[in-house]
């Protein structure tokens, strides 16, 4: 019982590292209060910002595989340690729980639980997520009046990319209880993934926007849609 509490403990406290912040600060940069990803991606570097993807994936699918394919910690354990490096990310102890949206390592809790579930599974996930992604760098890379440096920065907002990325979360639950009933803990977790993605959207810097003259429904709505206030 121990183990399995400090193994999702521990998951936490590595969702909770801030690998990102402190490569932005070893580069001069303080990206606090950014969307740490794409501030590394488009003012530090596309090699740090290549890292940051790849550790945000990365430790969202290690945590889940290790328990299941390693230490056999079972689904329950592999679970609730994918959750729980979610909850790092978005609540970091270590920066005073100010913390990114969750995307990226949702994708890799989500797909290290999801590895041993029958493969229509993973792609019905998976199709709404890379469409957005594509789209969106499809779109960024099109501009033919812009450099070819500044296409891969991927400059301005998307409204495919948050959209695909909520579409794909929505369904996890919904897909996992439908084909794959024998664990409902999987059910129950995609689901609070889900639900605290979206409560990331919708409080991240909510008070100042409120502040504006917009209509309040529309900004929550476009908020829970395209990650934004306003479209």
């Amino acid at each position: 019982m121990w183990a399995e509490i400090g193994y999702i403990l521990g998951a936490y406290l590595i969702g909770s590292l801030p690998v990102l912040y402190i490569i932005g600060r070893l580069r001069g940069f303080d990206l606090r209060g950014e969307d740490m990803h794409l501030a590394l991606w488009r003012k530090v570097g596309y090699v740090e910002g290549a890292t940051g993807i790849i550790w945000d994936i990365g430790k969202g699918a290690l945590l889940p595989l290790v328990a299941l394919l390693w230490l056999d910690l079972g689904v329950t354990v592999a679970a609730l340690s994918a959750l729980a490096v979610l909850v790092g990310m978005m609540w970091p102890i270590f920066l005073r729980f100010e913390g990114e949206k969750g995307n990226s390592t949702g994708i890799g809790a989500a797909g290290g639980l999801l590895l041993g579930v029958p493969a229509y599974l993973a792609l019905l996930f998976l199709i709404p997520v890379a469409t957005g992604g594509f789209t969106r760098a499809a779109l960024s890379l099109r501009k033919r009046d812009a450099a070819l440096g500044e296409r891969f920065k991927f400059s301005g907002q998307s409204v495919v990319m948050p959209l695909g990325m909520i579409i794909g979360f929505a369904l996890l639950p919904l897909l996992s209880w439908l084909f794959y009933p024998q664990h409902l803990i999987l059910t129950w977790v995609f689901l609070a993934m889900f639900v605290l993605i979206a409560i990331k959207r919708l409080t991240a810097g909510l008070r100042e926007d409120l502040k504006s003259a917009g209509d309040r429904k529309s900004i929550l709505l476009n908020r829970l849609l395209y990650d934004r206030s306003y479209r």
